[in-house]
């Protein structure tokens, strides 16, 4: 990341500016984006470099987003940390990446390289973070240089996460806000399997090898379940924005399916953040009965009741009933979709805007898309090992720490 502090008080398009001169730095190999401030992605010389114009401002307080304070993260970290504090902090962030939780970025929603600067900071080492890691409770409260003066209950109510680091530089902000509840999860979990068996894997795990297509066709069949594969093209984005992207889509994605009664086992979202982005989604069943109940209002709510028969008594949907048991009026109605795979296409080719996706993957399947259930990923899966790994692990279904 090179920061390009601009003195406060200039307007915001001055950054355009500070941009048009990086971007000859860059050449012609880069990206724009728009975080907080717009910045440009590019390779130089090997290095994936982030071209990022901020404020200067004269202290934490008055930074306006998290782009203008980071310089004051950098000062109080080479202030604070010894030679022999910076490889606790190396050794923590390979533990750290070798268990998936490094990396603020939200393709991993995990601990930023600050945070755990700021966690060696506070506890001394590495074996020590993990051992008070173990015990860890949820709304744990870490205030390196006491702004709350120990009142804990004070930091809660200003902050709301399940992890609370109070940034040395600013009172007003949490370090640990960014890390995903299901990261912090892994983090103590990894920390108390690791005291209990520490192994070099933790930091260097095997690689995944990708199980032949065979293996992986007999895996999903015993499941008995079904795997729906939901193929795009390509976006052009950098990884933050597409991956936001992708996650808010899978989330609405998968919400449509469960809101026309598909049971959704597991769901994940895969990209190589160039050709492809798939969404899979493992379902109890793809197919439903054509009849569905639906449970009406009590007999006691006579304004409700009346409406619910003027719906239901005479509708071509309408299989049986109405009817009343417990109390309530029940009709036995035809389902609108009963293959998930219908749904989505129809919605998708029709209907995008009442499924929720994000913006730039509904222009993705304006496009082109895919729609694959159990053995039609094959020849996705052989051609594609970046997948077939990510796949692999998805029906291992566990962390490579976790023997």
């Amino acid at each position: 990341d090179l920061f390009i502090l601009v003195p406060k008080g200039q307007s915001r398009e001055v950054f355009i500016k500070v941009l048009d001169c990086a971007k000859r730095v860059a050449g012609e190999n880069y990206l724009e984006a728009y975080a907080e401030h717009p910045y440009i992605e590019s390779n130089v010389e090997g290095f994936t470099v982030d071209f990022v114009p901020c404020f200067k401002v004269s202290s934490a307080e008055q930074a306006e987003s998290s782009v203008d304070r980071t310089p004051f993260h950098t000062q109080y970290v080479k202030k604070h940390l010894t030679e022999e504090t910076k490889r606790e902090v190396r050794v923590l962030k390979r533990f750290m990446r070798g268990i998936g939780t490094y990396g603020a970025e939200i393709k991993v929603g995990g601990f930023s390289g600050y945070l755990c600067e700021v966690l060696i900071l506070y506890y001394g080492s590495f074996i020590n973070l993990l051992r008070s890691a173990a015990d860890w409770k949820q709304n744990e409260v870490i205030d390196l240089e006491n702004h709350f003066k120990g009142q804990t209950a004070e930091a809660k109510q200003i902050f709301h996460e399940r992890l609370i680091v109070v940034d040395p530089v600013d009172k007003g902000r949490n370090v640990a806000s960014a890390v995903k509840p299901e990261k912090l999860s892994e983090f103590i979990a990894a920390s108390r399997q690791f005291l209990k068996n520490p192994r070099l894997e933790f930091f260097y795990p095997k690689p995944t090898k990708p199980l032949s297509f065979n293996t992986i066709a007999r895996t999903m069949k015993s499941r008995g379940t079904t795997f729906v594969f939901l193929k795009t093209r390509a976006i052009q984005a950098v990884p933050d924005v597409l991956w936001g992207q992708l996650y808010r889509s899978q989330k609405a994605l998968a919400k449509t399916l469960s809101g026309y009664s598909f049971s959704i086992v597991r769901h994940g979202v895969w990209s190589d953040e160039k050709s492809a982005n798939i969404f899979l989604f493992e379902m109890s069943s793809h197919c439903l009965p054509a009849v569905e109940r639906h449970t009406g209002p009590p007999v006691w709510k006579k304004g409700d009741c009346e409406k619910f028969l003027e719906k239901h008594l005479e509708s071509k949907k309408t299989l049986s009933g109405p009817r009343i048991e417990d109390n309530h009026w029940i009709v036995d109605r035809q389902r609108k979709y009963i293959n998930a795979v219908t749904l989505l296409r129809e919605k998708l080719e029709n209907d995008r805007k009442s499924l929720g996706i994000a913006s730039m993957v509904s222009d993705a399947f304006t496009s082109s898309f895919e729609i694959w259930v159990n053995k039609e990923i094959k020849k996705f899966y052989i051609h594609n090992r970046d997948f077939a790994v990510f796949f692999t692990e998805f029906l291992k279904g566990k962390p490579r720490w976790l023997l």
